[in-house]
């Protein structure tokens, strides 16, 4: 069942196919991007109350994590970084660009977590000593 009643007011609801499934992702607001996850057993509909607010001052993307509200069901695919690449594609395909907020609770923050990692470069390593490293031992006098 499809029902959008609970969506705040300049809210709107797409459904996006991406990562081998089809999500339900309400967008609203402008400004940077900040991607609300829910937790278990719930659905965007958790965000309801504080999404007019962060859209005053945020893009504010709140999806149906695959298997809940109205995205759809797959049979595999649950693991968190698959989860975070759908968020990912969401972004995509929604043309959400720059720097992402994500603010998740329960299974919501370990998408999130998943997410961070492969959303930030990856640092260069640390430049090598152009001398090298010798070891030394140091002995006690006996008496």
């Amino acid at each position: 069942m499809s029902t959008v009643d609970w969506l705040p007011a300049g809210f709107s609801v797409q459904r996006i196919d991406t990562n081998d499934t089809r999500l339900s992702v309400a967008v609203g607001g402008s400004g940077p991007v900040l991607v609300l996850l829910h937790g278990w057993p719930q659905t965007s509909r958790a965000w309801a109350r504080v999404m007019p607010d962060l859209a005053q001052n945020h893009t504010v993307g709140v999806p149906d994590l695959r298997g809940t509200g109205n995205s759809d069901r797959p049979k595999g695919g649950y693991a968190k970084t698959n989860q975070a690449d759908d968020i990912r594609g969401i972004l995509t395909a929604l043309n959400l660009t720059g720097l992402v907020a994500v603010a998740g609770h329960d299974i919501g923050s370990m998408v999130a977590f998943a997410f961070s990692p492969s959303a930030l470069p990856t640092p260069a390593p640390p430049p090598r000593r152009p001398w090298p490293l010798t070891r030394t031992t140091c002995r006690a006098r006996s008496p």
